[in-house]
């Protein structure tokens, strides 16, 4: 056992943060997304959780900034306990990647253990990253949880504006359950752009994780040597999932989906109870998502067309 386990202020965080995580309302959630809401609650309760925590029987006179980074880092730690084993079941039994042989038409059929692999092994690099690993919150949860086939069965039943630019302007040759795996497959891999870094991005690209589409050109070569069993098509649709589609009109709807439904279930609760005349949480998302998709360089009819889908579906 390390010294660092011995240490009683790494013991105080550690039960701290274990209680509240054990908290019912987070029961439903992936274990990032309690990792996310614990980190935002410390933020938002700052100003009350600061003067009870620096008296003697939490961590005497530590500044406060030294208790979030003790909290955050045992946060962290047991996160990655569930995390662990849930990124290999979710990839094992969540995701189907035959869709790449559609992808590489006239090769050899793709080695599925070799890039099961390697989009395992892209999610194990983001999560230890800490400035990447805030990034795969929404996407995890996407692929977690059945969302993203659900929508992409409606978009197929309805045959409107998402149908045709996935058949017709990407012009994909595959069926709706491969077009599925395909967009749950960029999703997942969506935060490996963080795993480079990009310069010079303002303010608002990196609080909306937007980055500019020549960055992305170069990313995607420089992913695709790195993970060199993923299909080239499959990693531009991940980082140009990352890419305004007020600066690049031409993105893949692949990316343009991925994009949208990571952003979506960031917060997405399967168990979620709606009060009364409110709004499905979906609808709800989607309808403040019209207002401020270019800031979160969506497309805006495909948001609408969501919008319309969580609305009749009640999602």
């Amino acid at each position: 056992m390390s010294s660092e386990n011995h240490n009683p202020d790494r013991q105080t965080a550690t039960a701290f943060v274990r209680r509240l995580l054990q908290n019912p309302a987070l029961s439903s959630y992936t274990p990032l997304q309690k990792e996310d809401q614990i980190i935002q609650f410390f933020h938002t309760n700052a100003g009350q959780l600061s003067p009870s925590l620096s008296t003697p029987q939490f961590f005497g006179r530590r500044s406060w900034n030294e208790i979030l980074s003790l909290l955050v880092s045992a946060l962290v730690e047991l996160v990655n306990l569930d995390l662990e084993p849930a990124i290999r079941r979710m990839i094992d039994e969540r995701l189907d990647f035959r869709f790449v042989d559609f992808l590489q038409e006239g090769s050899s059929p793709s080695d599925q253990r070799q890039i099961r692999s390697e989009v395992e092994q892209a999610v194990r690099d983001v999560v230890e990253r800490h400035d990447a690993r805030r990034f795969l919150v929404g996407p995890f949860t996407a692929v977690y949880y059945p969302v993203i086939e659900r929508y992409v069965e409606e978009i197929y039943q309805r045959r409107s504006y998402i149908h045709f630019e996935l058949t017709k302007v990407q012009r994909l040759r595959m069926g709706k359950d491969e077009v599925a795996e395909m967009v749950k497959a960029a999703t997942l891999l969506k935060p490996a752009v963080h795993l480079i870094s990009a310069p010079g991005a303002s303010p608002d690209e990196r609080s909306a994780g937007l980055i500019q589409q020549d960055y992305a050109d170069n990313a995607t070569k420089t992913l695709t040597k790195r993970f060199s069993s993923l299909p080239e098509p499959l990693l531009r649709t991940a980082v140009n999932a990352n890419v305004s589609f007020q600066e690049n009109r031409f993105i893949e709807a692949t990316a343009r989906l991925a994009a949208v439904l990571a952003a979506r279930c960031r917060g997405y609760n399967p168990d979620a109870v709606v009060d009364r005349g409110a709004d499905w949480p979906g609808k709800s998302w989607f309808a403040t998502a019209r207002r401020n998709y270019r800031f979160y360089g969506f497309d805006g009819k495909m948001i609408d067309e969501l919008y319309q889908i969580a609305a009749e579906k009640g999602w």
